[in-house]
């Protein structure tokens, strides 16, 4: 039986029933087959019809917000109806309502939210009629009012029988959101945590929204650039968002995650001339997230988190993507962006050129440089890393089931490989599958370095230097306090 004739029974079988009258085909459960099935008058042999939980998504679907419902329904209750507008997808297939939509399709739908039984004759448009149920209340099509009632929704739309009517599901966002991440995360103190991420490319766009799935409450997002064709191939932002700029872009990334997020956007370069409104936002965080391609912007965030004593994770990708790194920074307990660059100074000089401004800061006079080729699945590995890094830092104080993770992720440094790159140390690893104990792709490792005592940054510089040259540390000028 093709695809149209199973629509055409299911659909004639429905309205029937909804119409209360004899049709040409019933439903029935076959339980040899485990399956529904249509019985024809026509047909000795029942046909299996797949309507079972896959194939309830063939009807047109309209989604409510509960939340806004609650919040309307005194009004409703006394005035009797309240106009609502959805979001028209797929030619009509599906209404979101405009509450619920950080973009929406562009087509609208209004209609006209009614308490109690629908008119017998509708005019134009849509009426969605609020009604008592006795049906179990944890099922979607029912909304449990604020007097702890339970409703379902009815939909009667001009022009159209009763048996082609769209079902009407409520949508509680936070509640359903949270249900997903309880049996990982055992507490909602996410939603009190504070993200800086500075540097919003394809790594730090992933990173964000990746918390923000986790149940991260409050973001702030800074970035100058504007979000490019070329950076459609990899950024989680797509064509309809080209000429935006970065952060507005993964703002509403994170809202379509995460619609009660804090977001807050500046759309700044991160240099000197910027400082104490940087120095600001990494004071009010919980933790930062590093994902510039320059030395200069990662050494300026080093400075202002270990001054503010703030944790910072700092992630990039090699040039060509082949492979990246992250470094994670705990003030005065593990080594700094400074030390990093010190004691691994080819590792930490190792980026990616992602953009056109960073590809002419580092343009000879006489020559430019390219931006560089790179995946998009070469990318999202550091980024995954990094963000699963972020979440430990910021649950480190809490009882969680992810603290199981905290004896893996005790170094400082990890390196991840993506292929043995031509001109690199890594060119002749040996293949994944034969190695046991050597460095291979597709594998991340810890690597543990010593934080330096003497850094400039965190450390005590002054008796390094006068130890170096045989000062009397007493002798020396004290340095000016940082703000």
């Amino acid at each position: 039986m093709s695809n149209g004739d199973q629509r055409s029974m299911i659909r004639e079988a429905m309205q029937s029933i909804a119409q209360r009258k004899p049709g040409k085909s019933k439903l029935v459960y076959d339980k040899t087959r485990r399956t529904i099935v249509a019985v024809s008058e026509e047909v000795s042999t029942p046909q299996a019809l797949n309507i079972t939980a896959d194939d309830a998504d063939m009807f047109s679907v309209v989604t409510l917000s509960s939340g806004w419902l609650r919040e309307k329904w005194p009004h409703l209750t006394k005035a009797g109806s309240l106009p609502v507008d959805f979001s028209s997808w797929d030619d009509g297939d599906a209404l979101t309502q405009l509450e619920l939509c950080i973009q929406g399709s562009g087509t609208q739908a209004p209609a006209t939210l009614v308490f109690g039984q629908p008119p017998a004759a509708p005019g134009e448009g849509m009426v969605i009629s609020i009604i008592p149920t006795d049906k179990p209340t944890h099922r979607p099509d029912v909304f449990v009012s604020p007097d702890n009632i339970a409703y379902r929704a009815e939909l009667v739309e001009a022009g159209k029988p009763a048996g082609d009517q769209r079902e009407v599901v409520f949508a509680d966002i936070e509640p359903q959101l949270d249900l997903r991440r309880a049996g990982i995360l055992e507490t909602t103190i996410l939603k009190d945590r504070t993200v800086l991420c500075i540097g919003l490319g394809t790594g730090g766009a992933h990173v964000v929204v990746e918390l923000a799935k986790s149940g991260v409450g409050h973001f702030f997002l800074v970035d100058r650039d504007r979000l490019s064709v070329g950076n459609v191939v990899r950024h989680p932002g797509g064509i309809s968002q080209v000429g935006r700029a970065k952060v507005n872009v993964t703002r509403d990334l994170i809202l379509e995650k995460n619609p009660n997020a804090q977001v807050d956007v500046h759309a700044v370069d991160v240099s000197f001339d910027n400082r104490e409104m940087i120095a600001g936002l990494v004071q009010a965080a919980d933790l930062v997230i590093c994902g510039t391609d320059n030395r200069q912007s990662k050494l300026l965030i080093n400075e202002l988190c270990v001054s503010a004593n703030k944790p910072a994770v700092y992630g990039g990708a090699f040039r060509r993507a082949y492979g990246g790194q992250i470094l994670r920074v705990r003030p005065k307990e593990s080594p700094c962006q400074q030390c990093f660059v010190s004691a691994l100074p080819e590792e930490a000089s190792d980026v990616e050129v992602s953009s056109q401004d960073d590809a002419d800061a580092i343009a000879y006079s006489d020559r430019p440089v390219a931006v560089e080729p790179g995946l998009s699945l070469d990318v999202l590995p550091i980024a995954t890393q990094l963000a699963k890094l972020a979440l430990l830092e910021l649950l480190a104080d809490k009882s969680s089931t992810l603290n199981v993770l905290k004896r893996d992720f005790d170094a400082p440094w990890y390196l991840w490989l993506n292929r043995p790159e031509p001109g690199t140390q890594y060119a002749e690893m040996p293949p994944l599958s034969e190695s046991r104990d050597e460095m291979t792709i597709n594998r991340w490792y810890g690597i543990y370095f010593e934080r330096d005592e003497q850094c400039a940054v965190c450390g005590d510089f002054l008796a390094g230097f006068a130890a170096a040259y045989g000062i009397d540390p007493s002798q020396l000028p004290a340095l000016p306090e940082k703000d």
